[in-house]
């Protein structure tokens, strides 16, 4: 916040700042360009404006620019006071802020300048200069992870400024969506607020991936993940090997691959600390580590799991058992002290906690990718509503919410039409319709009303799940998904999208609630439901007049 603060003081007083570089790619056709350098300093310059904080206790008057003005009688933002004298306001409105636009610019030259720009000084840590620039698989797929766990994912790779802040860790006094506290590795005492905003917690996912896809027991230490990301410089010939050997290792197993395993692992973790309503670090020190991060702690034990659950083809037989087994472990977890973790050791640790837990574990007899649990890959697509609104939609079941329910007809078709919507937003653009999700609490609360169920809360989202649908009507979830499929099979969306919904419609667990997934993708031409051309417009569904009909067709060009 401070940070902020001074910058906008340093352009009221017309003092010079530090130039914003911006980059037009080759190929772009909507005009946007991609920030290369200064993107705090923007933001700070348009959440100052948009009365997201004050400077020297005053909030800047919405009154001075037409366009805040106009936002402000519409009630879209609200002016909050004190306002900040209209003399301090005007020289913020009229500053000239210093703005070079690399032109014609490739992906590879954009994220060269970048990884410059940052080399020297303590703009952005190890990690971050690591990853900056990075295009190879393991980097990918790291990245892909890391995102998925700390829950700032998006379904694309560019995000307009103003929606940063919805997906943007918070920092101190700054009230973004993500709050640190809540991430994942913060909550469980693995890494403290300050190590994640260096990015340790992506350094700790390279970790885990690179000892999951090699062939042998690979060492812990900052070099090796230089040689991974390829950014030793210079670049010997030892260097190059690794990062040749991790590359293939990744293809090998494919990055998609990967990424799945991970999850697999981290949400048999998370449904474990579910119920053993504790943290990680709770759970192996219960009795405190005096406030000590544990991140080697919890790649022991995640690396176990994963060795049982994925290299095994193993499940959780007994949950209490491997509970009560797991609590205050850490004070019998062999951790090798100091900045380098040996293959040897780091091999050994692990093996041991495979021997502790394997007892809990049988073999899986049935194993059914398409029913792995989806904790974070779920609470994933419920933060992306978020920044994407018209790419996704919500329903809390298939039912009505009458005393006496039944199949909701027109709700159905509403899904239909909304599936054509999103598709509608381009080619090749993906959304969802997630049914089992309540987006408000009254509803959530007829709901259980009517059913006897409670919904889990995430995020303002309330999941109900559509398992006590099922067992209202004498139904198993297989003929539930199956009486579904033949409704979209019979509906009035148009092809290709019809068979597309169909094939790619999803029946997923969440702790002990089942949603229904609608994935939809846009197909190479507008798709249509009933004779109709529906579009989506924030999350309002509209059909396309017969004017504007041109214009939805040249989108898909």
């Amino acid at each position: 916040m401070e940070e902020k603060q001074s910058f906008i003081d340093s352009i009221i007083r017309g003092f010079p700042v530090p130039i914003i570089l911006l980059a037009e790619p080759i190929g772009r056709q909507d005009g946007t360009l991609e920030i290369i350098d200064g993107m705090q300093r923007m933001n700070a310059i348009t959440s100052f404006i948009g009365n997201e904080f004050a400077v020297d206790g005053g909030y800047f008057d919405l009154n001075t620019f037409a366009t805040t003005k106009d936002l402000l009688d519409r009630n879209v933002i609200e002016q909050k006071t004190p306002i900040l004298q209209r003399e301090r306001c005007l020289a913020v409105a009229s500053y000239p802020v210093p703005l070079s636009i690399y032109e014609a610019a490739h992906g590879e030259s954009v994220e060269e300048v970048f990884r410059r720009i940052n080399s020297g000084g303590r703009k952005l840590s190890r990690q971050e200069l690591r990853a900056a620039g990075a295009t190879d698989a393991f980097a990918e797929c790291v990245r892909q992870i890391s995102a998925r766990v700390r829950g700032d994912t998006s379904n694309s790779d560019l995000l307009p400024l103003s929606e940063m802040s919805k997906i943007s860790i918070t920092n101190r006094d700054l009230d973004y969506g993500i709050s640190a506290d809540g991430v994942f590795w913060v909550a469980n005492g693995i890494l403290t607020k300050e190590q994640l905003r260096q990015s340790r917690d992506e350094e700790l996912v390279a970790d885990l991936v690179a000892y999951m896809i090699s062939d042998e027991p690979v060492a812990s230490r900052t070099e090796l993940f230089d040689d991974y990301y390829g950014a030793s410089f210079p670049m010997t010939s030892s260097s190059k090997a690794r990062f040749d050997a991790i590359d293939q290792a990744i293809r090998k197993r494919s990055p998609e691959l990967v990424d799945f395993d991970y999850q697999r692992v981290q949400d048999a973790l998370a449904l474990l600390l579910g119920q053993a309503k504790t943290t990680f670090s709770g759970l192996i020190f219960p009795s405190g580590n005096g406030g000590n991060p544990v991140p080697r702690y919890f790649q022991a034990v995640f690396l176990a799991l994963h060795d049982l659950i994925v290299k095994k083809s193993m499940v959780v037989s007994n949950s209490a058992g491997l509970i009560a087994r797991l609590t205050d472990c850490g004070r019998n977890i062999d951790i090798q002290d100091g900045g380098r973790w040996g293959a040897e050791n780091r091999s050994k640790t692990v093996d041991s906690v495979v021997g502790w837990i394997q007892g809990f574990f049988e073999e899986d007899k049935n194993p059914d990718p398409a029913k792995v649990h989806w904790v974070t890959k779920f609470q994933n697509l419920l933060t992306n509503s978020l920044t994407e609104q018209a790419a996704y939609d919500f329903k809390q079941g298939f039912y009505t919410l009458k005393q006496s329910p039944t199949f909701d007809e027109g709700s159905f078709d509403k899904i239909m039409e909304t599936c054509a919507a999103i598709a509608n937003i381009g080619k090749g653009h993906k959304g969802y319709v997630l049914v089992g999700v309540a987006e408000n609490a009254q509803t959530a609360a007829r709901v259980q009303e009517i059913f006897g169920i409670k919904p889990l809360s995430f995020g303002g989202f309330y999941v109900t799940g559509v398992d006590h649908e099922a067992k209202y009507a004498n139904k198993t979830l297989d003929h539930m998904f199956q009486d579904i499929t033949n409704r979209v099979g019979r509906s009035a969306l148009s092809e290709p999208l019809k068979s597309y919904v169909n094939s790619h419609l999803k029946c997923v667990q969440y702790y002990d609630k089942t949603i229904f997934v609608f994935e939809i993708l846009g197909q190479n031409q507008p798709s249509h439901w009933n004779g109709k051309w529906p579009e989506r417009q924030g999350n309002q569904v509209n059909d396309v007049p017969p004017e504007r009909l041109g214009a939805l067709f040249e989108r898909f060009k």
